[in-house]
């Protein structure tokens, strides 16, 4: 009968919850050290005299013009104007814009430690690239973008004319990939505890591998492309899945970070994470209907709370309207593994010999007092860091982001 069945179950799932809720009263604990620790590491790093490299790197420092740190009407410089038109060729037919899906095992081989279900699922996301670069022969360079805890594949794809950050690097000659992580958007949707920070960071890895092998799927065409240089972009904690991936792994060609700095916690940042914790400790709530799965939280309690952690005071209306209904839950599993994970990625920060560009924004109120975070990769003869001066957390699509994609632009050719 049904009710010899159904009863145990409810005992077994109070189990399952309690389990979960232990695991992540310890993962508080062991956050807020690590955030103390994750501080005094990088106080300790950078607090070397300013007149001698920390190592044989060659440091590529490129700050705002007195125009534009006046906030005023920005004049490009010289290289910048005799490349205008070849990076900005908006009479181009119209960017390929695919679906791609990636099937991945949910395991953590990197070097920052945390725990997974082990299974396999599948992540999915576009490929956006001008036709003439993919099908002129040979195996062309791409960028995979990661998105952070608090966004998804949309902070790379925003539908707003002008802030749709892969299409503008398309027209510029670029082949990008975008993906939901894990538990995100259109990729599955696990138990919000069933991964962490370091298992996505493994799972990029796995991407990169399948974009040089071309064993991915495509929604349009039989043979997928295959790429030869793979770059990693990442924004906000999706930066530090990318440095732990170059740091673990070392199978990329470059880093672009947005929005992101292991140091610089601010007092609003730590006032959304541990409300987060708190509803993780209950056991969180489900990805977003009742028939989904639990374990997840939003990282800002109220959606103004998003909307002031994410874009700075000047942005764009239209872009404010896009960005309002697209305040995520997030994977508690992953959140409560951040923390040990960025005090693993100080750790090793310094190892990561790729080429770096780091993009900051001014009015970030989640991160300050980063100026001295590209210093800390003491391995890399070239890194280079941008400052938005009326941009938030939000770099790729908030009031500079013209700005932020001809500079990734060079950047992109400088190392293809």
């Amino acid at each position: 009968m049904n009710t010899g069945t159904s009863a145990p179950a409810r005992p077994a799932r109070r189990r399952r919850r309690g389990l979960r809720a232990a695991a992540v009263r310890a993962a508080v604990f062991a956050g807020a050290v690590a955030m103390v620790a994750c501080e005094l590491v990088a106080t300790v790093a950078v607090a070397e005299p300013t007149g001698t490299a920390a190592g044989p790197e060659q440091r590529i420092t490129a700050p705002p013009g007195p125009s534009e740190a006046a906030g005023g009407t920005r004049t490009p410089a010289p290289s910048e104007a005799a490349g205008g038109a070849r990076a900005r060729d908006t009479s181009a037919a119209e960017p390929v814009d695919l679906p791609v899906s990636f099937v991945v095992r949910n395991v953590n081989r990197t070097k920052s430690q945390c725990t997974t279900d082990g299974r396999t699922y599948t992540v999915r996301g576009h490929l956006t690239a001008p036709r003439a670069l993919l099908e002129g022969g040979g195996r062309p360079p791409v960028t995979l973008y990661v998105h952070g805890t608090n966004t998804g594949e949309w902070i790379w794809r925003l539908d707003v004319e002008g802030r749709d950050h892969v299409r503008e690097l398309a027209r510029r000659g670029h082949a990008s990939v975008t993906i939901d992580r894990l538990g995100y958007g259109s990729s599955d949707i696990p138990d919000g505890f069933a991964s962490c920070s370091g298992a996505h960071a493994d799972i990029a890895h796995q991407v990169v591998g399948q974009l040089r092998a071309g064993t991915y799927t495509t929604g349009a065409r039989q043979t997928p492309y295959r790429f030869g240089k793979v770059f990693l972009a990442g924004h906000s904690s999706g930066a530090l899945v990318a440095e732990t991936v170059a740091a673990s792994f070392g199978d990329v060609d470059g880093l672009i970070l947005t929005g992101w700095a292991a140091v610089g916690v601010t007092g609003e940042t730590n006032r959304r994470f541990l409300a987060a914790y708190a509803v993780c400790q209950q056991g969180g709530e489900h990805k977003a209907k009742t028939t989904d799965p639990e374990g997840y939280v939003h990282f800002d309690p109220v959606r103004e709370d998003f909307l002031a952690g994410g874009l700075g005071p000047d942005a764009d209306p239209a872009v404010v309207r896009a960005v309002t209904p697209l305040w995520p839950r997030n994977p508690c599993g992953v959140m409560a593994s951040e923390p040990s994970g960025i005090l693993t990625d100080l750790s090793l920060i310094g190892r990561i010999e790729q080429p770096v560009f780091l993009a900051f924004g001014a009015e970030d109120v989640l991160r300050q007092g980063v100026e001295r975070y590209p210093s800390l990769f003491t391995a890399s003869k070239d890194v280079e860091e941008l400052t938005l001066p009326r941009s938030g957390h939000f770099v790729t699509v908030d009031h500079d982001a013209d700005r932020l994609y001809d500079r990734v632009d060079r950047w992109l050719r400088r190392h293809h």
